[in-house]
C-alpha cells in the first residue's frame, strides 16, 4: 500500500484561474489598444488631410481675392466708367421703353372705387428696376381714398404703397379730398 506524503512547504494554490483571467484581460486591453491606436492614427490622418485641403482654400481666397481686387481696380478706370454709366443709361432707356402706359392705366382703373379720381400721375424709374408711381388722387371723402389705397394693396399689380399726405379742399369746385399717394408698379403678370 502507498501512502501520499506531501513534502511541499506551503499548501497548493491553484493559480490557473487567475492566470486565465488576466491573460484574457491582457489580451482584451491589447485588443482596445490596437483599435484606439487604429482609430487614432486614422483621425490623424483624416485631420492632416483637413488641414492640408483648409490651406488650399486660403490659397485659393487669396488667389480670388486678388483678382477680385484687380478686376475692381479695372472697372475704376475711368473711360470703363463711362462706359458702365452708359450701360446705365442705356438699361434705363429700354426699362422706360418697356413701359405699357395703356397697362398701367388699366391697373389703376381696375382698382379706382367709385367717386374716386386720379388727378396727376408721375412715373419714375427705381435704381432697383422698378417703376414708382406717384399719384394725387381726390374724392369725396377720405374713406373714399381709404378704399383706393386698400383695393391697390389686394391688387398683385402695386407694392410699397405709401400714403404721403391728406388734405381738405378749400376750394368747393374740387375734390373735397386730396391726397399724394405713392407706390411700386410691377410690370407683366405676376410680378
Amino acid at each position: 500500500m502507498r501512502s501520499a506524503i506531501n513534502l511541499a512547504s506551503a499548501p497548493f494554490v491553484p493559480y490557473r484561474r487567475f492566470l486565465l483571467t488576466v491573460g484574457l484581460l491582457a489580451v482584451v486591453t491589447l485588443g482596445a489598444t490596437v483599435w484606439v491606436g487604429v482609430n487614432a492614427g486614422s483621425l490623424w490622418q483624416e485631420r492632416r488631410t483637413a488641414q492640408s485641403r483648409m490651406r488650399e482654400l486660403k490659397a485659393e481666397q487669396a488667389r480670388l481675392i486678388k483678382e477680385q481686387e484687380r478686376l475692381e481696380s479695372e472697372l475704376q478706370h475711368p473711360a470703363l466708367q463711362a462706359l458702365l454709366e452708359r450701360v446705365r443709361f442705356m438699361n434705363g432707356l429700354i426699362r422706360q421703353k418697356n413701359l405699357s402706359w395703356a397697362q398701367l392705366f388699366s391697373d389703376l382703373e381696375e382698382r379706382l372705387p367709385p367717386r374716386v379720381r386720379i388727378l396727376t400721375l408721375s412715373p419714375s424709374l427705381r435704381e432697383d428696376g422698378p417703376l414708382q408711381v406717384e399719384l394725387q388722387v381726390g374724392g369725396e371723402s377720405p374713406q373714399a381714398v381709404i378704399r383706393f389705397l386698400r383695393a391697390l394693396e389686394e391688387g398683385q399689380k402695386f407694392r410699397e404703397i405709401e400714403l404721403h399726405s391728406q388734405t381738405r379742399a378749400e376750394n368747393p369746385e374740387s375734390d373735397p379730398v386730396v391726397a399724394r399717394v405713392s407706390a411700386v408698379y410691377m410690370q407683366g403678370p405676376g410680378q
